[in-house]
């Protein structure tokens, strides 16, 4: 009976964390500075791209508008990582698709207090596509441009996730 007691204790104890609100977030800030991310990769005008995203996404939310100055909080990182890779291909050896990689970390400061509220330091973001040439049946065909700006879109999305999500 002790054990089944104990048990049903720890379950219970366990489900309450699922249940419980973490603000990591101070209710004082509620702006941003969002500045132009490092770029570590090969592709030229990746980070203008990302902090124009990323603005656009705080300021479509508005938990947290975006600041040139004077802000509650600072948006730095670094964008570490671009490639494309073949996946398959045709009986001509021709690529039919390929994967876009990218790989993004940040930090999100306390600009008053100068303490990382929040960081991330591994984001993957993973896109595939099929360029045009490509011969397979049914598929939506993607220039790699349109697959960079899918790949931008969601790693800006999964930023202003990860610091909006306990706000």
């Amino acid at each position: 009976m002790k054990k089944v007691l104990l048990a049903f204790v720890f379950i219970l104890s366990a489900c309450a964390g699922v249940y419980t609100t973490v603000e990591i977030l101070p209710d004082r800030i509620r702006t941003v500075k969002v500045e132009t991310f490092t770029n570590k990769t090969v592709l030229y005008g990746v980070e203008d791209r990302l902090y124009q995203k990323i603005v656009d996404k705080f300021l479509a939310d508005g938990r947290l508008i975006p600041q040139k100055e004077n802000a509650d909080a600072h948006l730095i990182g670094e964008i570490k990582k671009y490639e494309l890779i073949p996946l398959s291909f045709d009986e001509n050896s021709v690529v039919e698709q390929y994967k876009l990689w990218l790989e993004a970390g940040f930090k999100f400061i306390d600009a008053q207090t100068g303490k990382v509220l929040y960081e991330e330091e591994y984001i993957p973001i993973d896109v595939r596509f099929h360029p045009p040439g490509s011969t397979v049946p049914g598929i939506q065909i993607q220039t790699e441009t349109e697959a960079q700006e899918e790949a931008i879109e969601e790693l800006a999305s999964e930023i202003v996730y990860n610091i909006l999500r306990y706000k």
